[in-house]
């Protein structure tokens, strides 16, 4: 959140009556007084924080980028995504960004019937990823007021074209169930020197099943 700009001094007490008699005393000499107040509504704010909104500007309260609306008609669910989330034929949807992604896909029947050991299981079906590490076990927490199992870990993706060093990322997944037959696993990744684990729960936070 950006912090008021301050005025230079400390201004007296009964300024605002020191004020008007300044103004009066100026406009009978056919002058222009002006009062030592800063108009925040006009002053120039630092880079990023002018409060441009639209699609991938950065929100003037936050600092963060607005989330993107996205709603599966398949699944009924919606979320604020990083980014343009892309559906795929069988429901899955994805947003892959430079450096954020979000990744969602549904499963359902008996194996969403049990979200813990589901995501021990799918834990182990990561291993294959390229430099893959786990950060923390699958888990119960608490986001928006409903316990879902989450787990992170590191990994890699290709090479950075700039310093020829791998891509890691660190990815947090949630196993966020509907009911006992369906069970969204919501993947939210990020580069590594970005990573901010409140940032992931926040994003996540924004998925609603409909």
């Amino acid at each position: 959140m950006s912090e008021a700009i301050p005025t230079s001094g400390v201004r007296p007490p009964g300024g605002a009556v020191r004020c008007v008699a300044l103004f009066l005393a100026a406009t009978s000499l056919g002058l222009v007084a002006a009062c030592g107040t800063t108009n925040l509504a006009t002053s120039k704010l630092p880079a990023g924080q002018d409060g441009a909104g639209g699609a991938g500007g950065a929100d003037a309260t936050t600092g963060e980028a607005p989330g993107v609306r996205y709603t599966n008609a398949k699944f009924h669910y919606r979320v604020d995504a990083p980014g343009a989330m892309k559906e795929s034929a069988d429901g899955s949807a994805a947003y892959l960004g430079a450096a954020e992604r979000l990744e969602i896909v549904v499963v359902s029947g008996s194996q969403a019937a049990d979200p813990k050991a589901f995501a021990g299981q799918d834990l182990g079906s990561l291993g294959s990823k390229p430099s893959f590490k786990v950060v923390s076990q699958p888990a119960q927490v608490t986001i928006s007021n409903r316990a879902v199992q989450k787990t992170v870990y590191t990994w890699t993706d290709g090479v950075n074209a700039v310093t020829s060093k791998p891509n890691l990322l660190v990815s947090v997944r949630y196993y966020i169930p509907r009911d006992r037959a369906t069970l969204a696993i919501v993947t939210y990744s990020i580069a590594a020197n970005q990573y901010d684990p409140q940032g992931a729960d926040d994003v996540v936070s924004t998925f609603a099943w409909l």
